[in-house]
């Protein structure tokens, strides 16, 4: 449980690095293409030294590539749709709008699961809908465009980030246990490569200028996509689930207090009012039993 712990409150401060690497001229997609490709390179270096021989990406069955491809697929968006929301509403309300992935999955085990909600689940839904609601309502005249598209950013990051939950969980089924390095190595690379000529295509480079914006990336990649990732990998293996969905909440609670602590957010009383329900609602709908 402690891993788990340390793990979501390391990863809280991905898009932190985000919103610093910014004024340097680092864009969304090119913070995203950095942290999975120097992260990508850690874990790859780390499945090289480990004894395990499922922890070796060469040793993943087809079936296993093919789900990580279409993990990577997701996790690309989820990177891009995030990132973007970060830049538009700040680290707090992006990480908080894409954990409310914890309802889509709940679904999912609904429809095709055939779970059985309780009324904890549909509490938590009502709870987070209506934080939702007063978050954004005040502010949506006001505020702006920029305003209006984090929020869809934000709720997009939601959508992909339970598709790359699901299919880095088949991944993880077809390749067997003890595979989480070569899963996550494999996702890294493959995401990396899918990000690559999307930057391209934008006519920008993937270098990094030195100095500030690579520290600022290299600190990303290795905290968020290297440890962060580790650790929350193992910390799942030994805490229940249903406790583990309210520690992960850890993330968007950090990332909301980093947001207005470094960045000196402003927030009114709704708006916090919104978000302690929000967060109480997720975290209803996280704990399945």
């Amino acid at each position: 449980m402690l891993q788990l712990i340390l793990g979501a409150c390391i990863i809280s401060f991905s898009p932190v690095f985000v919103k610093l690497a910014a004024p340097y001229g680092i864009s969304g997609d090119l913070a995203a293409f950095h942290r999975v490709f120097i992260g990508g390179l850690c874990l790859f270096a780390a499945s090289l030294a480990s004894r395990e021989p499922r922890s070796k990406v060469w040793n993943m069955p087809k079936s296993g590539l093919v789900w990580s491809l279409a993990c990577a697929a997701f996790f690309t968006a989820d990177l891009l749709c995030w990132h973007l929301s970060i830049l538009y509403l700040g680290p707090g309300l992006a990480t908080l709008f894409g954990n409310f992935q914890v309802f889509l999955l709940a679904a999912w085990g609904i429809v095709f699961l055939r779970e059985k909600p309780n009324l904890r689940f549909f509490a938590g839904i009502a709870l987070a809908m209506g934080g939702l609601f007063t978050i954004v309502a005040p502010a949506w005249a006001s505020a702006g465009t920029n305003f209006q598209l984090g929020v869809f950013f934000g709720l997009a990051t939601g959508v992909f980030y339970a598709g790359f939950i699901l299919t880095l969980n088949r991944s993880l089924a077809e390749c067997g246990e003890r595979s989480q390095l070569a899963c996550m190595t494999a996702n890294s690379l493959l995401t990396a490569a899918l990000l690559a000529p999307i930057i391209l295509l934008r006519g920008e480079t993937l270098a990094l200028a030195p100095g500030m914006p690579l520290v600022l990336m290299g600190g990303y990649a290795i905290s968020s996509q290297f440890i962060g990732w580790v650790l929350i990998s193992r910390g799942l293996r030994e805490t229940r689930m249903s406790l583990a969905g309210l520690i992960l909440l850890l993330q968007p609670v950090l990332a909301y207090v980093w947001d207005l602590t470094i960045f000196a957010r402003p927030a009114g009383v709704a708006e916090l009012i919104g978000v302690a329900a929000t967060l109480t609602g997720i975290g209803l709908g996280a704990r399945r039993r």
